[in-house]
């Protein structure tokens, strides 16, 4: 959630406004929140394939083909679009954009940016305004299974597309395993097909370069991981009667005794923790920090990145 105030006191500082005190932020963000649940659209109609086919996620340049140009690459069209969700193959990502005074995105995205520097020492509020203009990398440097003369952290040099994620914390429910999902209470979602169910067969997730550097030496809200922290992803499944799972839980960061382990490569889901959901129709992905505010939430930058998910319709 203090990612969110941050986001949106930037936008008002270079839009058209400077805020005067920290309520004046906090009662900005209630509008913001409007603009959250107003932005949902209605799921686009997609084909179910036959029952035991296996569908993975392919991730292709043409999805980039008017993409806006950064450092290392470009990122989707439409990220400060509203009423967008991004579909690829048969998977609808949720999505909620805004440029109206200010620029304003959560759900997912696609990029091929292969910039990984650390932008995390600006000076501006909270020492993270460097990470605005550049929140669109990964640390693998690229999607998985790019050739290997891809090199991470190489400006202009893009490898292969993958989804990146923002988690809006204000907006979703907290333990919502167990009770009724609805696309207008999580930030981030993916259907999967039209009216099937479906077994989760594969998922590779990857750590964003902003909580990466502000886990290894902090970055305004964020401090340096020391002992004892950690930092998760949660994935529920919500099955064909809407309810949703308990979650399962991929580390990202995790500071046992004197080392912190931060994988930068692609990582694999195990099966089995794939196999807890259940069969789906919808995943949901919220997140987790040892570095929290009991108020605002994690202090930990809420992104992560995923490609190469794969599903088998069941029924």
């Amino acid at each position: 959630m203090k990612k969110v105030v941050y986001f949106l006191t930037l936008g008002l500082m270079f839009g058209f406004s400077s805020c005067s005190s920290d309520e004046d932020v906090l009662s900005s963000e209630s509008t913001n929140s409007v603009v959250n649940s107003t932005s949902k659209t209605a799921r686009t109609a997609v084909t179910d394939p036959a029952i035991g086919t296996t569908t993975t996620l392919n991730l292709t340049s043409a999805l980039l083909s008017s993409g806006i140009t950064t450092t290392g690459g470009k990122y989707w069209e439409n990220t400060y679009v509203a009423n967008t969700n991004l579909s690829v193959d048969i998977f609808t990502f949720s999505h909620t954009g805004t440029s109206a005074g200010y620029n304003y995105w959560d759900g997912f995205i696609v990029s091929n940016v292969n910039d990984i520097t650390n932008y995390g020492s600006g000076a501006g509020p909270g020492g993270s305004d460097g990470w605005v203009p550049h929140q669109w990398g990964t640390m693998a440097g690229s999607g998985f299974g790019t050739s290997t003369t891809i090199t991470p952290g190489t400006p202009g040099t893009s490898g292969d597309p993958y989804i990146v994620a923002y988690w809006s914390s204000y907006l979703d429910p907290v333990s919502p395993q167990g009770t009724t999902f609805s696309e207008s209470s999580f930030s981030n979602w993916i259907k999967v097909g039209n009216t099937g169910i479906y077994e989760v067969l594969g998922l590779k997730i990857n750590m964003h370069p902003w909580p990466y550097y502000g886990c290894l030496s902090g970055d305004g809200f964020a401090r340096a991981f020391s002992s004892g922290d950690h930092f998760e992803l949660l994935i529920y499944g919500v099955d064909e009667n809407g309810t949703i799972s308990s979650p399962i839980t991929q580390s990202l960061a995790d500071y046992t005794g004197s080392s912190l382990v931060m994988p930068t490569g692609w990582v694999n889901v195990a099966a089995t923790k794939l196999q807890a959901l259940g069969d789906v129709q919808y995943l949901v992905f919220q997140m987790a920090s040892t570095d929290a505010d009991p108020l605002y939430g994690m202090n930990t930058a809420a992104y992560f990145c995923l490609d190469k998910l794969s599903v088998k319709r069941v029924d």
